[in-house]
């Protein structure tokens, strides 16, 4: 390598020019903190920072195969729910359901 091409090389980086290790290194970075940023939304239970949506916990009204919120771990009184976000049935239903201890 010359003293030329290091002057160029020098140049280039002033003139904020990303080298092709430096362009993926970020790539890598952004991909990886996009990723851990869906992952997170996918969590639940007591390790989630929030409560999920309805839509993402496939909530309805009714109930499913006789199993229903009212007969949820999850449900609380009146129509609350420890996982998911807004107003609760106690006949409705979302695949987080975990029936009560017999």
């Amino acid at each position: 390598m010359s003293k030329d091409d290091d002057v160029n090389r020098g140049s280039a980086a002033s003139c904020g020019v990303l080298s092709r290790r430096n362009f993926l290194k970020v790539s890598v970075t952004g991909a990886a903190i996009a990723s851990a940023g869906g992952l997170s939304a996918c969590m639940t239970g007591p390790m989630a920072a929030g409560k999920t949506t309805k839509a993402l916990a496939l909530y309805q009204d009714t109930p499913n195969r006789g199993r229903r919120c009212g007969g949820c771990t999850h449900f609380r009184e009146p129509n609350g729910c420890e996982i998911v976000a807004g107003a609760i049935s106690p006949n409705g239903w979302c695949r987080f359901h975990e029936p009560l201890p017999a």
